[in-house]
């Protein structure tokens, strides 16, 4: 088992050479390469690193999300002063019929009651013309329908 340990070794050993050997003699990052690095939330922990690096300070850094929104709320505060400088209609605002909902609800049961009433006025009518007798069917409805108009003028006061 040892003897596998130290033959692995030796090929790892042989792969990093040849990788060594391969690669550029040029690996090392020279003073002159190095660009000149700033970072924004980040101090870093190399001493190497800190030497080449300098620390974002407000004035560098141009671009934020403060100076990208800066002007919003002004031009939010003027669209509202000109929304306000507009005359606001309240015959618009108002729905058109203020009962449609009321009406839409009672519709059904409106239409029950005149199916009612309708029955209710032709058996009137048959009840007079009965105790009428003989007396003209012309006049007998004449009679009843003055009748209703007055009982409908009733109604409405």
């Amino acid at each position: 088992m040892e003897e596998e340990a130290r033959r692995r070794k030796d090929r790892l050993e042989a792969i990093r050479k040849r990788k060594q050997a391969s690669a550029p003699s040029n690996t090392r990052v020279d003073d002159e390469s190095i660009k000149d690095l700033k970072f924004r939330s980040y101090t870093p922990t190399d001493e190497n690193l800190k030497q080449h690096v300098s620390i974002a300070t407000p004035n560098h850094i141009k671009i934020t999300a403060e100076t990208e929104t800066k002007e919003i709320p002004t031009q939010t505060l003027a669209e509202a002063a000109e929304k306000e400088k507009e005359d606001v209609d309240l015959f618009n605002l108002a729905p058109k019929k203020a009962n449609w909902d009321l009406r839409r609800d009672v519709e059904k049961k409106l239409e029950k009651l005149d199916r009612r009433t309708q029955k209710a006025i032709l058996e009137t009518i048959r009840q007079r013309l009965t105790n009428e007798g003989g007396s003209d069917l012309a006049e007998a409805v004449a009679n009843a329908e003055a009748q209703q108009k007055l009982d409908a003028q009733i109604d409405d006061e």
